[in-house]
């Protein structure tokens, strides 16, 4: 796969975990995988995880596309 192709696949990968990490914030939806508490309320531990993988992601379209540039 060519290093332009990833980095993109990689950007929607993160901007997939950054919508995950706003709808698992808010309270009202049914949030499915939670196992602890109710299921429409807010869990900020999920969030912050999909938060997390967001910025790891969009960090790792930059070393792709700059490592292939090379």
């Amino acid at each position: 796969m060519r290093g332009s192709t990833l980095s993109v696949l990689i950007i929607v990968v993160g901007i997939l975990c950054l919508a995950l990490a706003v709808f698992y914030f808010i309270p009202g939806p049914y949030h499915p995988f939670t196992f602890s508490g109710t299921p429409t309320g807010r869990h900020t531990t999920h969030a912050i995880a999909f938060l997390a993988l967001a910025v790891v992601a969009f960090i790792a379209s930059r070393f792709v596309r700059s490592s292939t540039s090379v």
